[in-house]
């Protein structure tokens, strides 16, 4: 009995050791399973890991790839658009090239152009200056004082300023317009003998010089006869009204005509003083119109 009490003791104490020890070991493996299945887990998440990371890596690599196409096709474009360039560079150093001959050739035909020009126009200049002299020398004063003016002959004198010949007749013509300029101006006593005395230098043989002379010397006598005329018209006027009745009217018109016409009678030559026939005109004018006319303010211009 006590064997089978002992026995039984030892096996319990045995299966109580074997038990811990297996759970010993138990509980170990178990550590180790779970470090393994961490291990597994890790892997597994670095396995997916590495696979997104391949992923991404495949779809750069297919990216490289199609942007290195796009750049193979991008040299390939401007390997042929700089070939196109070439082209069109070369052609327009050609077109530069060719229009700068032209140019050249143009401005070769402009410059002999405008030396035949040139050369026809200084032989028309010296046609023409021949012409000019040939007319001054060949006609007499007074047909050149006829067919000819003062701005003309100022003009001339610029073009045969060398012929000292021909000068002297165009300075005697343009003494001759500067006195006749005169007759269209108002009296002026220190501007008459002024002019006298360069018509006076002329020694050219002509009648209308010595007509101007004579205009000249007696323009004092017509200018002041004219305002006596004024004064007796302005007489009239205070001792008839004309403008009441038109036979009124035209008896007092006729005065003035009768008036004017003394004037004109006795000084015939009245027409030679454009001045003074404007200023018998304008009388004229305004006496037709009105008889009663005041006439004083023309005894101011003259």
């Amino acid at each position: 009995m006590k064997k089978i009490i002992v026995i039984s003791l030892f096996f319990c104490c045995f299966h109580s050791a074997y038990s811990q020890d297996c759970f010993d070991k138990l509980a170990k493996q178990a550590v180790v399973i779970d470090s393994i299945q961490k291990v597994v887990i890790y892997n597994q998440q670095t396995i997916l890991g590495l696979q997104k990371i391949s992923k991404d890596l495949k779809d750069s690599i297919q990216t490289l790839k199609s942007d290195l196409l796009k750049l193979e096709k991008f040299k390939a474009d401007k390997k042929n658009i700089d070939y196109q360039l070439k082209l069109k560079n070369d052609s327009i150093a050609l077109l530069k090239n060719q229009a700068l001959e032209k140019n050249q050739l143009i401005l070769a035909d402009k410059l002999k152009y405008e030396q035949k020009l040139l050369e026809e126009k200084e032989k028309g200049k010296n046609d023409v200056l021949v012409s000019i002299i040939n007319i001054y020398k060949s006609n007499s004063f007074d047909d050149l004082i006829v067919f000819s003016t003062k701005l003309s002959v100022q003009h001339d004198m610029k073009l045969v300023i060398l012929n000292s010949e021909v000068m002297s007749i165009m300075y005697d013509l343009e003494k001759y317009f500067n006195a006749k300029e005169l007759l269209e101006k108002k009296f002026d006593v220190t501007k008459i003998k002024n002019a006298q005395v360069q018509l006076n230098q002329i020694k050219q043989k002509s009648e209308l010089l010595d007509k101007l002379k004579e205009n000249l010397e007696y323009y004092n006598d017509f200018n002041s006869v004219l305002k006596k005329t004024i004064v007796n018209l302005d007489n009239l006027d205070k001792e008839e009204v004309g403008d009441i009745d038109v036979e009124t009217k035209k008896l007092k018109f006729n005065k003035i005509i009768s008036e004017l016409t003394n004037y004109m009678y006795d000084y015939y030559d009245y027409g030679n003083y454009p001045y003074l026939s404007a200023i018998v005109l304008d009388i004229i004018k305004r006496k037709k119109l009105h008889t009663d006319a005041v006439l004083t303010d023309l005894l101011e211009k003259l």
